[in-house]
């Protein structure tokens, strides 16, 4: 019986039907339908075995996991709907981890904030600490350790921002500590020091330069929600909002990376994701993508998965070397493959905005081609098969209204690609924590046509992208794409009678039209910066 038990809530603990960017639907409340629908459709539970240890467990909270029992410590990942199996009573001490415990991270703030309901991460996080199972353990004197990408949250400043996050978590009788940052070293004599009922810092943030080297970073015991596999950490970029370009770049070697291939392909895992803050620079100093060894990579990971996609990848670095698409595209895309997906951070039409908020994102080109470069790199990635997921962020504190109406233009101009666009509420991170949020009602008429323009895309093109992306062998196949049909049906009739649907009324279409030109002209090539 494992003496360190760790767990996240249920929204995290699954597979997502198989599909890893299905896990967004749990970043909006409950709407009209009740809850077990969206249940059903975006967060299904994770098999278990007979100790309730799930089949398939967040990657971050694997690599912990690793780390401790690399380490020679007792500990498990637990289903949070078995954690009544081991407290109170054995286990000592609680790890939680999450992507976004109070649906303040981006989209949960956008959408919990839009429609002024808690996120179904947020709901599922509270339920899970508060079980009669975990209160009662921490009534006998268990410890409570957090971290993951949301640990900002539970910082003494976020509790002082939104009093309401501070309220609860005293109603738990607080966290023995919070950690922030890349814990693979550190949280192993933090959990010796809480065994052995010694002091334990109540918040820890790990700068970049006590991030673990490579040989430092644990490998896997057991497979990962839905076959991912870390490739590298950190990015070169330097966006001002985003808090990874805080962490230094690092690349896994092959045999590290194959490593934990084997581990999910032993249980029975034939799909999987290559996880990196941009897949495409594998292997590469600097922002220039290197073919000799983002290839090796995927013809292993083809070796050991039959379905393979990609985290993310960057605009301009598809852009320096669009002919690298279409060999990747020929490794992955087979009998057993036909396309692929990733999300792709666009943020923003405006070139003053990419200036002054983000000028490494269109390096090595001028900032004056970034709309012509998005628009270029999603017909080379619709042309390849590659159906990106593109993310904008609205209320940046430097945006203007013209920056929003550069931003809604470039929406018009990608209005018959294949792709989600998925508009975004600032959030305080990276060098720019010190600001404010942005909030629904901080939104201009402009900025509102925006989220408008962006959802009625959405929908749109998700009737379009239905047929591939549900592909499921067997029986149930018919039944979960008639139901997602439904569901897109749903969120359209809600969008016609709400007012928000919005159709460009000039869409660019001597760009491009995928539907009506699938053999289209190869790219031209942009002019690099001097």
């Amino acid at each position: 019986m494992p003496e360190v038990v760790l767990t996240c809530d249920w929204t995290m603990m699954s597979n997502h039907h198989g599909k890893e960017f299905l896990g967004f639907g749990t970043t909006t409340p409950a709407y009209i339908l009740p809850e077990q629908v969206y249940q059903r459709l975006f967060f299904p539970m994770m098999e278990v075995d007979a100790s309730g240890f799930p089949r398939e467990a967040p990657y971050g909270m694997r690599k912990v996991e690793a780390a401790l029992m690399d380490a020679g410590i007792d500990a498990r990942i637990v289903h949070p709907s078995h954690l009544h199996r081991y407290m109170p009573g054995e286990a000592k001490i609680l790890m939680v981890s999450g992507h976004d415990y109070f649906g303040l991270n981006p989209p949960s703030s956008t959408f919990g904030g839009v429609m002024h309901r808690e996120p179904l991460n947020c709901v599922n996080f509270k339920r899970l600490l508060t079980q009669p199972c975990v209160l009662d353990a921490r009534a006998q004197g268990m410890k409570l350790i957090a971290g993951g990408p949301c640990a900002w949250q539970l910082s003494p400043a976020t509790q002082m921002k939104l009093p309401w996050v501070g309220e609860f978590v005293a109603s738990l009788g607080g966290f023995d500590s919070v950690v922030e940052g890349e814990a693979d070293v550190y949280v192993r004599d933090l959990v010796r020091k809480a065994l052995a009922d010694e002091f334990l810092p109540p918040h820890v943030v790990l700068s970049a330069k006590e991030a673990p080297k490579v040989e430092q970073i644990a490998t896997i015991r057991y497979p990962s929600v839905n076959g991912l596999v870390e490739i590298g950490r950190g990015c070169c970029r330097g966006c001002s909002f985003c808090s990874v370009t805080t962490r230094p770049t690092r690349w896994y070697p092959l045999d590290k990376i194959e490593q934990e291939l084997k581990v999910n392909t032993k249980s029975g895992i034939r799909k999987g994701l290559l996880h990196s803050d941009d897949v495409y620079f594998y292997g590469s100093p600097n922002v220039m993508p290197r073919e000799d060894k983002l290839l090796p990579l995927l013809k292993l990971a083809k070796r050991y998965y039959d379905q393979v996609g990609w985290s993310h990848v960057a605009v301009a670095s598809l852009m320096t070397k669009p002919k690298l698409l279409s060999q990747c595209a020929e490794i992955l895309n087979d009998d057993k493959q036909d396309w692929f997906g990733v999300e792709v951070g666009v943020e923003t039409g405006s070139p003053r905005m990419i200036t002054a908020a983000m000028p490494g994102k269109v390096a090595p080109f001028k900032a004056s081609q970034w709309p012509e470069l998005v628009v270029q790199a999603a017909g080379l990635m619709n042309d390849n098969h590659v159906y990106p997921a593109c993310t904008f962020i609205v209320g940046l504190p430097q945006e203007t209204e013209d920056d929003v109406l550069k931003t809604i233009e470039l929406i018009d101009n990608l209005w018959d690609f294949k792709a989600i666009l998925v508009p975004m509420f600032f959030v305080p991170l990276g060098h720019l924590k010190n600001k404010d949020w942005m909030r629904r009602d901080r939104m201009s008429p402009v900025q509102q046509e925006l989220f408008r323009r962006a959802l009625t895309h959405g929908i749109r093109q998700s009737k379009v992208l239905l047929r591939d992306f549900f592909e499921w062998e067997g029986q149930h196949t018919t039944a979960y794409r008639g139901a997602f049909r439904g569901f897109i049906g749903f969120l359209e009739a809600l969008s016609r009678i709400n007012g928000l649907w919005s159709e460009p009324t000039h869409p660019r279409k001597d760009i491009v039209d995928p539907m009506r030109y699938p053999d289209r002209l190869p790219i031209p090539t942009i002019p690099m910066r001097d």
